[in-house]
């Protein structure tokens, strides 16, 4: 698996926070498309440092679950033929 850079010059936590989070969804297995998942991660990362987030263990972790979300509500959609909950 090729490893993707990310780099937030503005919060150095932001960088730690990335490969927190980037290796242990790739430790669990979680990662399927690396390119999606790297902007999925560097945006929601991005998005805490412009909340003032400083912490990388809570930018990592938040960073997981929310990527661990999309990943579920992708596969949903999937295996519902693209219809979201309460839709016919």
């Amino acid at each position: 698996m090729t490893h993707i850079v990310f780099s937030d010059y503005r919060n150095p936590a932001a960088e730690q926070a990335y490969e927190i989070a980037w290796d242990f969804l790739d430790r669990t297995g979680a990662i399927r498309d690396e390119f999606e998942a790297c902007v999925f991660l560097a945006q929601r990362i991005t998005g805490m440092v412009e909340e003032g987030q400083t912490n990388r263990i809570r930018m990592a972790n938040r960073a997981i679950f929310q990527y661990q979300h999309h990943v579920r509500e992708r596969d949903h959609l999937i295996r519902s033929g693209g219809r979201r909950a309460g839709e016919r």
